[in-house]
């Protein structure tokens, strides 16, 4: 990321906690299209993510004055997008479930507030454990997870081996595993979406 885009983004997020509703929509017009690709890859339904994506950004616009982002701004769009697409797929399951043991029972629920605050928990703690990273392997992490990069992407980057970025990659997740053993969903998260 260029220092003059870091300086764009650093100047929305300072906008959105104000309420500008600028700095909302140049957030939401640079970063719809990457998020949509990255969610229909995973759903392959257009009515699941667009109803992912606003949830996204309603649940971005109500918390802007408590908004605590301690990385990038697309890596935390990534990482509350892939919160929400485990919590969307892991609801679908226990509708089904419930669905099947009770035919009769309309399941319904609204727990927006909740779902954020668990991401933002989530969050936070897999922000403290990627610094606990040697410098070289958080880097090669972050850039992996939050950049959405490739291997290749990475390693030439970086002017490094494919082997050694996933090396550093495995080394990564194999140390988070251990650190957030309370929290095995940033876990799955975090080794779910492969590049």
């Amino acid at each position: 990321m260029s220092d003059p885009q870091r300086k764009y983004y650093l100047d929305w997020i300072n906008g959105l906690r104000t309420g500008d509703s600028r700095a909302f929509e140049n957030i939401y017009n640079e970063f719809w299209e990457s998020l949509y690709a990255v969610a229909y890859n995973r759903l392959k339904s257009r009515e699941a993510v667009e109803e992912i994506l606003q949830e996204l950004f309603t649940d971005l616009w109500n918390r802007r004055e408590r908004l605590t982002i301690n990385s990038s701004l697309p890596a935390y769009l990534h990482a509350a997008l892939k919160y929400k697409i485990l919590n969307f797929i892991h609801s679908q399951k226990l509708r089904q479930n419930f669905s099947q043991d009770h035919p009769d029972y309309l399941f319904s629920a609204d727990n927006s507030t909740q779902e954020v605050l668990a991401f933002e928990e989530l969050y936070e703690q897999l922000e403290k454990g990627l610094e606990k990273l040697p410098e070289k392997c958080r880097l090669v992490f972050k850039m992996s997870r939050q950049e959405q990069k490739s291997s290749k992407e990475i390693a030439a980057e970086l002017n490094v081996s494919h082997r050694t970025v996933q090396t550093h990659i495995h080394q990564a997740i194999k140390f988070l595993k251990k650190e957030l053993v309370d929290y095995k969903t940033v876990v799955f998260m975090i080794c779910l979406f492969e590049n």
